[in-house]
């Protein structure tokens, strides 16, 4: 290596090393430190924390010795499978038609985007308000103008019984799942703030396709939902594998919105970390649970990766 070389080489380490000592200390070290936590028994103490080795006890224990912990994982599987069905659903729905020509495209798309901005409290307590069991909510108060519910009913719309109750299989697999009418309501409401970013991310991948795949498909006599598996669908791809990674990673850790409508009622894996870690301040197994929710969003990660790339090969 020549001495010019040699100088070149130090000046890169010198011009990268503040970024790489920033990130040890803003994120590496935190999360070893966090890997630490969970393997102690974890308790506050005047002037620090208390620690007592337990080795993989924690992880163990939710396993194996945790029934509410399997509980929250089902909660939250059902929270996430059904609001990416949704969301994919009606978001490519909106952006295949914001993506014809039409009259004032352009302010319909931005306001589309309204939902998206409202921040996530607001958006909380919005529809706390919409949800509302009594003469002064929302729903309530629609569904007897138009003549739905009768003037002296309200429905409790953030109640907890399980929907299909009386159906022998589905109401025993919601029960089981823990579903409740709550949570369904709660997936609307996270759905609506949320289905704007889909819409306009799948909007960014249909204006890559070229308009001359169409024709050629006109021509040869393919209908709109030929056209969509044919075409739409395998340029949408990879934007797919981004909004189902990226809403996976949200969903799966969710926990402002339900904290705020429902406090600790709906056990999601977040409310349950939070409740385990802050409220009962076992440290130790909240930094465990946090770990166990990032190695569940890598499970589905990886499992989108090899969907994907079976159908790209």
């Amino acid at each position: 290596m020549t001495r010019s070389e040699m100088s070149t080489k130090k000046l890169l380490i010198i011009l990268v090393l503040p970024s790489v000592v920033i990130i040890f200390f803003v994120i590496l070290a935190p999360i070893m430190f966090s890997f630490f936590i969970s393997l102690n028994k974890a308790s506050p103490k005047l002037g620090g924390i208390d620690l007592h080795w337990r080795g993989i006890s924690n992880y163990y224990n939710f396993f194996f010795n945790d029934p509410q912990f399997w509980l929250s994982v089902r909660i939250t599987l059902y929270f996430t499978i059904v609001s990416l069905m949704v969301e994919l659903i009606i978001g490519t729905g909106i952006a295949l038609v914001l993506n014809r020509e039409f009259f004032a495209r352009s302010l319909v798309r931005a306001i589309i985007l309204i939902p998206w901005a409202v921040p996530t409290v607001v958006n909380a307590r919005l529809w706390e308000w919409i949800y509302a069991g009594n003469d002064f909510g929302a729903l309530n108060g629609i569904l007897k103008v138009l003549g739905i519910l009768a003037k002296d009913h309200n429905v409790v719309w953030l109640g907890f019984d399980t929907p299909f109750a009386d159906t022998p299989i589905l109401g025993s697999f919601f029960s089981w799942m823990g579903v409740s009418r709550a949570l369904n309501m709660i997936i609307i409401a996270d759905t609506w703030k949320v289905t704007p970013l889909v819409v306009f991310l799948l909007l960014a991948g249909l204006q890559q396709i070229p308009k001359t795949l169409y024709e050629v498909g006109s021509i040869d006599g393919a209908n709109s939902w030929k056209k969509f598996w044919s075409i739409t669908y395998p340029y949408l791809k990879p934007v797919y594998l981004v909004i189902l990674v990226l809403r996976t990673m949200e969903l799966f850790r969710v926990f402002d919105i339900i904290y705020i409508l429902m406090q600790y009622s709906i056990r999601v894996v977040g409310v349950y970390t939070y409740e385990i870690g802050m409220k009962f301040l076992k440290f130790g197994q909240g930094a465990t649970l946090s770990f166990l929710v990032a190695l569940f969003i890598l499970a589905f990660t990886l499992i989108y990766i090899r969907i994907f790339y079976r159908e790209e090969v």
